[in-house]
Order: structure tokens, then sequence, then C-alpha cells
């Protein structure tokens, strides 16, 4: 029974290692888009908002990441 714990519990942590990966490369995938093309720039009046929006998105991620990287070894 604790074998199985483990492993559900190791599971769980690679699950939300995985979010938190997915997470930041969406928001690099979007910084990107509004400061090395044009595409984006017409949706949205302050871009310096959406900048300092996904730089937080991005930083929040690594710490997360950072987090559950030492959790799962």
């Amino acid at each position: 029974m604790e074998a199985q714990e483990f492993k559900m519990g190791k599971q769980l942590l690679k699950a939300a290692l995985l979010h938190f990966e997915a997470v930041k490369a969406k928001a690099e995938a979007n910084l990107e888009v509004y400061l090395f093309s044009s595409v984006g720039v017409g949706e949205h009046n302050d871009l310096v908002d959406e900048v300092v929006k996904l730089t937080k998105i991005i930083t929040e991620a690594d710490e997360s990441i950072k987090y559950l990287k030492e959790k799962c070894n």
C-alpha cells in the first residue's frame, strides 16, 4: 500500500510540474509575439502591462517548477 501511495504522489507532482512547464511555455510564446511581431500589438492598448503580466506568469511558473523539481528528487 505504501509503494502505491508513493507512486501516486510522484504522479501528482509530475502532473503539476508539466502544468507549470506548459504555463511557462505559453507565456513565453505570447511574450515573443509582443516583442518581435506586430501581430498581437493591435489587440492590446497597454503593451507594457501585457509584458509585465506575462513576465510575472513566467517567473511564478519558474519558481513553481523549481519547487516541484526539488520535491520530486
